[in-house]
């Protein structure tokens, strides 16, 4: 089973906020970490994940910043902004008050 796109559109910010909250990483670190934790559920391809992290550091959400590498081309890092933080804070809040609810609309326990 995978997790169908229409889910992933609107919480990739959350997801993304919520990694490099324990840290910078750059763009294939966070498609695998994300595949990782969603054992394989979540496979995140370039056209979703890059347009979305430039949409958080348009939002001033993230930052960038280019870390040369010896012998191969620089790695673009993200890391959270104290903006980015304190969206986080608000969107984990809204979550679960979400996955609460529909779980009680579902009658599942959550």
């Amino acid at each position: 089973m995978r997790i169908k796109t229409e889910l992933m559109k609107g919480n990739l910010p959350l997801l993304v906020l919520s990694l490099l909250s324990k840290g910078d990483l750059y763009g294939y670190e966070i498609a695998k970490r994300i595949a990782e934790r969603s054992n394989d559920l979540i496979n995140l391809k370039e056209g979703s994940l890059y347009p979305a992290l430039h949409l958080l550091e348009k939002h001033g959400l993230v930052t960038g910043y280019w870390v040369p590498q010896e012998g191969k081309p620089p790695r673009r890092y993200y890391n959270i902004t104290l903006r980015g933080q304190e969206e986080l804070a608000e969107e984990k809040k809204n979550w679960q008050e979400f996955t609460s609810v529909v779980g009680q609309i579902l009658e599942i326990q959550v």
